[in-house]
């Protein structure tokens, strides 16, 4: 039992105490984190847990051994959830009753000693179907259970005393009881099992150095498939009832998951870091992949496809793969000392992903995928909600704020500036100079900057403090001279007025009339540099950010602008028309361009594109142009040739992966009475794209249509998709599909159930989140916005990584008019917000601004056809 608060409140003040003179605050301080890491010497955990079938908990018991460099008390982290437990102490061989405040457990000076010391207790802690880190999935298709862990960031304490930091990285070894069909699977390698009482104990080999959120186990009746030939390859774990449909993936998965752990030694120059590797594919994962070292959770329905696959599927899955296979190397091996360095781990992941794409999946173009994946960073940076790479970060209890666009796509943009600012070459041994520096450790940003520095063999503090601790971005423009052949100028200046200044080096594209480019490379160090003219005409159309290896705003002039929107044949390179097009939708944005302009030239360009992840932001543009920026005169004005366009590439598109893309499209944003009855053929099988079957979300994503548009059929093809017994797992679909529903009622309930329903799996509510804030439903759920806005704190502290940013996503984003925006900066503006949250609140009220800005301007009442297009 732990003393009374009393008790530990005198024992924390008298002079013996040196670790923790006075009782830690709640979560894990960087301060108390330093002052642990200063102290603590060789971390050790020894698990020993059983899990029943219809276990309720896991329990064990743990023993944590380390040595201390001096005498002190020392604090372990522990805050157990409803029905946790932690008892029966022994420290040093001795009974003791240590005390619980603030999340932690604090041993006294007196009970430990220099050198070794060793701590064991018993543990119990909760096994829940969602809200919990150790979360129970029963699979509806047989019945069996499967139970896995997630302790990312800080959530390991939740479950028994630790030092929940990462930069005390610790041995693990663990024992694991499960019941006799199960397997078990840790990071570590299987080096035993033994039967007994119908359980099976399996036991595992000690891991290398890891922090607690790396940690891991997972346990039920999965499959195990393996890569013919390749024994030592990677193991592919699969729940039972699903191990048809891995079959048909595996040898793709497989062969992906080897080739890129080959291509990842090499590129970091260090071989594979942990004894094994597996991937493990677990139901409702509440995020697309987890990258625990030797055992990479991933989220099934992101593997696994139930139709026939876009070329955009496979290479997300494909990213998702190498992004959680190369963390093997940068962020488990090499691990950032605080989660302030989120971006260090996360940066390096996704471009080595995408450098690893560009050698191993040729089909694909990696750096067009990666350009359209940077366009949420710029999203969040150009908003009073943005940060800098580098997040501060006081304590672990407000990690989950530091995860989003700006560390996942602005720090591989960064990294892909960085390369080409200092060379390939020098970035390369620079970056191998680290791994071989902090293998099994831990490094800082500085770390990186300073081997960047030894091998360029320059000082880059003014680029480092620049790319890294600042927020925001650069806005460039090209200046046309007003004589041809005088020289182009390039400016930049701060796109939150804030007075920064970005050292990048940029290549320029000048496209003349004939789709001809001459390239220059430009340093931009300061506001403004001049660049000679190219050779010939004025150039038709100029692009600043050619190839993509810079980071900022990159406007077309007006002039390039006319251009492109005349003549975008001459775009012939893949990745020179996305980011034209990014530049031509960046004015759509800016309240610059007619979004009803935008729409005819995209429907225009439609036809011709036929790069998938282009294709996809060209349909995404559709998709939001039309449902938030018209008004319903618009709407039902350019609706027929947007459905009849949607509809012409669902049958005359050269590949099925690019036909089933135009049909979700459709079915996001069918309008007229043309439109709901194609979604209706689809669903009875009348229309068809190609050969290729419905899969059930896309069968359920069609009738969350017909419920926003308050169709008269919605009712029951939603009672009928939920009785189809063709799809499986669809429980959480129909659920999300109901939330689409039209009356305030059904709003109220969801929302209840929402932020009331403790039991209700984190995954539905992230499914039910855009049905629910359809913004052609923005007058239904205003009401609740305030009561959204006023569970934020609770759902920082209850709820996973990534779920605040897609509750305000959804919630402020579902609605597109002032009444709304005055209430968001009403909330963001008033006392008592923890910082972190109102950044994320003003971070998502941009695009709501945008949308009121835009609709004021072109969507008013009686707004004209944009004249090239009557």
């Amino acid at each position: 039992m732990f003393r009374s608060l009393l008790t530990l409140l005198i024992m924390l003040t008298s002079p013996a105490v040196t670790c923790a003179a006075a009782p830690p605050g709640a979560g894990v301080s960087q301060s108390l984190a330093r002052e642990r890491a200063g102290l603590v010497r060789a971390p050790r955990y020894a698990i020993d847990a059983t899990v029943q079938a219809d276990a309720t908990s896991l329990r064990g018991t743990l023993v944590i051994g380390f040595e201390l460099e001096r005498p002190a008390g020392m604090a372990l982290d522990y805050r157990p959830a409803t029905n946790g437990r932690a008892d029966r102490w022994r420290v040093n061989g001795v009974a003791r009753e240590p005390g619980l405040v603030n999340e932690h457990v604090v041993l006294e000076a007196g009970w430990l000693r220099a050198g070794a010391n060793r701590i064991s207790l018993e543990f119990s802690a909760p096994i829940a179907a969602a809200g919990t880190a150790l979360t129970r999935y029963v699979d509806p298709t047989d019945g069996q259970s499967y139970v896995y862990s997630l302790f990312v960031p800080s959530d390991a304490s939740s479950v028994f005393p630790c030092f929940d930091q990462p930069d005390l990285k610790a041995v693990w070894s663990l024992a694991l009881t499960v019941p006799r069909p199960w397997r078990a699977v840790a990071n570590g390698v299987l080096a035993r099992t033994r039967d007994q009482d119908g359980m099976t104990r399996h036991e595992f080999a000690d891991t290398r150095p890891l922090p607690t959120y790396l940690f891991a186990l997972a346990a039920g009746p999965f499959d195990a498939l393996t890569e013919a030939g390749h024994a030592s390859g990677t193991t592919l774990f699969v729940r039972r009832s699903q191990r048809a449909r891995a079959e048909r993936e595996a040898a793709e998965v497989l062969k992906m998951s080897r080739e890129s752990m080959a291509f990842f030694a090499h590129y970091f120059d260090h071989p594979q870091p942990f004894d094994k590797h597996d991937l493990v594919l677990l139901p409702e994962f509440p995020f697309g992949g987890m990258e625990h070292a030797g055992a990479v959770f991933l989220r099934e329905e992101s593997v696994l496809f139930r139709a026939p696959p876009t070329a955009a599927d496979r290479l997300r899955r494909a990213n998702l793969i190498l992004h959680e296979n190369s963390h093997q190397w940068f962020g488990n091996l090499v691990t950032m000392r605080w989660f302030d360095d989120l971006w260090l781990k996360e940066g390096f992941a996704n471009y080595a992903a995408a450098k690893a794409v560009e050698a191993l999946l040729p089909e694909f173009d990696a750096w067009n995928a990666q350009r359209a994946a940077k366009l949420a960073a710029y999203r969040t940076d150009v908003t009073a909600g943005t940060t800098a790479i580098y997040q501060p970060l006081d304590n672990l209890a407000n990690a989950k704020s530091v995860y989003g666009a700006i560390v996942y796509t602005k720090a591989p943009a960064v990294l892909r500036q960085a390369e080409h600012f200092l060379g390939a070459e020098v970035f390369e041994r620079a970056v191998r100079q680290v791994v071989r520096d902090h293998a099994y450790g831990n490094m800082a940003w500085r770390d990186l900057v300073a081997a960047f520095e030894r091998h360029a063999g320059r000082d880059l503090t003014a680029w480092a403090d620049a790319w890294v601790r600042r927020r925001g971005m650069a806005t460039v423009r090209v200046l046309r001279p007003s004589v041809p052949g005088q020289p182009f100028t390039l400016t930049q200046s701060d796109a939150l007025s804030e007075g920064g200044v970005w050292p990048m080096r940029l290549r320029l594209a000048f496209i003349d009339a004939t789709g001809a480019i001459q390239e220059t490379d430009v340093r931009l160090d300061g506001g403004a540099v001049q660049v000679a003219a190219p050779q010939g005409a004025p150039p038709f159309i100029v692009v600043a950010n050619h190839g993509d290896f810079a980071y900022g705003r990159f406007i077309l002039d007006s002039q390039s602008a006319r251009n492109a929107l005349a003549r975008p044949d001459l775009l012939r390179q893949t990745l020179t028309r996305g980011l034209v097009f990014d530049a031509l939708w960046e004015q759509v944005r800016d309240a610059e361009l007619a979004p009803e302009e935008f729409l005819y030239f995209t429907l225009g360009v439609l036809p011709a594109e036929s790069d998938a992840i282009s294709y996809a932001g060209l349909l995404a543009r559709i998709a939001t142009a039309f449902r938030a920026y018209l008004s319903d005169a618009q709407r039902e004005r350019i609706a027929p040739q947007v459905e009849a366009a949607l509809l012409e590439r669902m049958a005359g598109a050269p590949t099925t992966g690019l036909r089933l893309q135009a049909m979700r499209t459709l079915a996001e944003m069918a309008w007229t009475p043309r439109g709901l009855d194609a979604l209706i053929g689809l669903l009875d099988d009348r229309v068809r794209v190609g050969d290729a079957a419905l899969a059930p979300r896309d069968r359920f994503g069609m009738v969350q249509r017909l419920l926003v548009r308050n169709h008269a059929a919605a009712a029951a093809r939603l009672e009928a998709e939920t009785a189809r017994k063709a799809g499986e797992d669809t429980a959480s679909f129909a659920y999300a599909t109901g939330a689409a529903r039209t009356d305030a009622a059904t709003k109220l309930r969801y929302f209840d159930q929402f932020v009331g329903d403790a039991a209700l799996a984190e995954d539905w509510i992230e499914q039910s989140l855009a049905p629910f804030n359809a913004v052609e439903h923005a007058a239904l759920t205003a009401p609740l916005l305030r009561r959204a806005l006023e569970a934020l704190p609770g759902l920082k502290r209850e709820r996973k990584i990534f779920f605040v940013g897609a509750w305000l996503a959804a919630f402020i984003g579902g609605q597109d008019n002032a009444a709304a925006l005055d209430e968001v900066r009403r909330f963001a503006a008033r006392g008592g917000l923890d910082p972190d949250l109102r950044l994320k609140v003003l971070e998502f009220a941009d695009g709501l601004e945008r949308t009121v800005r835009i609709r004021t301007r072109f969507a008013a009442e009686g707004a004209a056809l944009p004249p090239r297009w009557k």
